[in-house]
């Protein structure tokens, strides 16, 4: 009995200790309060608790002992360490669909990310470095030949980041490998500046980039809302414009080199000697003895056929590539709800829509997409772990000419179904 009780008090700990969110909330509740010595207390009690906001709160520690003139309460160790992990499974369906017919894919990816940071504060400013090491490795995808995933994909980056108590920003590069795929590198850029304070609420503006050599180069700037609260409700809204750069082939110019290469195939066969006798006799040994109730002119279409079919087999053309330039509104909005009992529920929704600058053709020009993700999930957190569940999908959607209806699909969706844990320890 005596030991069942250990284990309930043991568990009741557990389940109730103080987290950083509500030792953050006490210390922007003593801070508008006016209690500054109660408040310096407070944001030492969070920056001591694992939590997403270790980085913000060292800033703002360090910019009250400043303020306050007390020697030696910079930290003695500048230097700190975190280590951050995520883990878990995404079960995978795909769905493309095109004038009313459609096909959908099934499959599995499961995912681990290690992640270590190396801290120093000096001053008002963190500076931050951190080495990322992150793999999948895709189930079933041999049932997925559409979404063309590999078995695995592994990726190895660092980052740094420096903030501040109005800045943030954030650079890093990664180096991507895949089965059956060249390495690429990708470049990402993050800058945040936050221009009014009130209360929970922020507001300011971001930048954000991405390169990856293989693919895509995005850019955007955002006008930014957000709100911290250890309980009760939590958001952020970026709305702004987006731009994207990628490589499109060059579909118009590909057909018409194919046709051509094809033509040159067949004329130059046709004209090293193979005439109407070699039409004939290529008929008869297809047709037989059909043949001779067939006009020259028949046979001749019979042969030039046969010449094209094999030519279309042997012909290969090199693909033409161009760059699509994009631009467009783009809004990215998250919403949570965090209740006392370490649970969070949130939603969070991310839409662009793009209109081509420039394109292959004019055809092409014409195209404008609309690409969106948006899902749901709960979140428990009993201490440093942080268990997750929920749903996503990723949309995109194109309104095409009619010359591209046939060339392109109109839209697919990518709808994912998440289970894991995260850490900081």
């Amino acid at each position: 009995m005596r030991r069942l009780a250990v284990v309930l008090f043991l568990l009741a700990s557990f389940l109730w200790a103080e987290t950083q969110e509500e030792a953050y909330f006490r210390a922007m509740k003593a801070e508008e309060a006016g209690d500054i010595s109660l408040a310096v207390k407070a944001f030492e009690d969070a920056v001591a608790l694992p939590g997403p906001y270790t980085d913000e709160l060292k800033g703002i520690l360090q910019s009250y002992y400043e303020a306050l003139g007390i020697k030696g309460q910079s930290p003695e160790k500048p230097w700190s360490f975190r280590f951050l992990g995520d883990a878990g499974f995404s079960g995978l369906r795909y769905d493309e669909f095109s004038d009313g017919n459609g096909f959908n894919e099934y499959g599995g990816d499961a995912f681990l990310s290690l992640t270590p940071f190396l801290d120093y504060t000096l001053g008002n400013w963190l500076h931050s470095f951190g080495l990322e090491v992150s793999g999948d490795w895709f189930l079933m995808n041999d049932n997925m030949p559409a979404l063309d995933t590999s078995d695995w994909i592994l990726s190895v980056g660092a980052d740094y980041s420096l903030i501040g108590t109005s800045v943030m920003a954030n650079v890093g590069i990664n180096l991507n490998l895949a089965e059956r795929e060249d390495p690429s590198l990708s470049f990402f850029g993050w800058g945040q500046k936050e221009f009014y304070r009130g209360g929970k609420n922020r507001y300011g503006a971001a930048l954000w980039a991405y390169y990856k050599t293989n693919g895509p180069l995005s850019s955007a700037l955002y006008a930014s809302w957000n709100r911290s609260a250890a309980n009760g409700w939590n958001g952020s809204l970026y709305v702004g414009g987006r731009f994207e750069a990628d490589s499109v082939l060059d579909y118009k110019k590909y057909v018409s080199d194919y046709v051509d290469a094809v033509t040159e195939s067949v004329n130059n066969a046709y004209d090293s000697g193979l005439g109407l006798m070699d039409a004939y006799g290529n008929c008869w040994a297809t047709y037989g003895s059909a043949c001779m109730e067939l006009t020259e002119e028949q046979v001749d279409s019979l042969y030039w056929e046969k010449l094209v079919g094999d030519a279309t087999k042997t012909v290969s053309v090199p693909s033409t590539r161009s760059y699509g330039l994009w631009l467009g509104p783009v809004l990215r909005l998250k919403i949570s709800y965090k209740f006392r009992t370490k649970i969070t529920l949130e939603a969070k929704v991310n839409l662009f829509y793009g209109f081509v600058l420039d394109g292959p053709d004019a055809d092409y020009e014409k195209i404008q997409k609309f690409s969106g993700s948006w899902g749901a999930m709960i979140y428990w957190n009993p201490n440093f772990l942080r268990f997750y569940l929920g749903v996503e999908q990723n949309y995109h959607y194109y309104r095409l000419p009619a010359y591209y209806r046939d060339v392109y699909p109109e839209g697919n969706l990518l709808s994912q179904l998440k289970a894991g844990v995260k850490w900081e320890i």
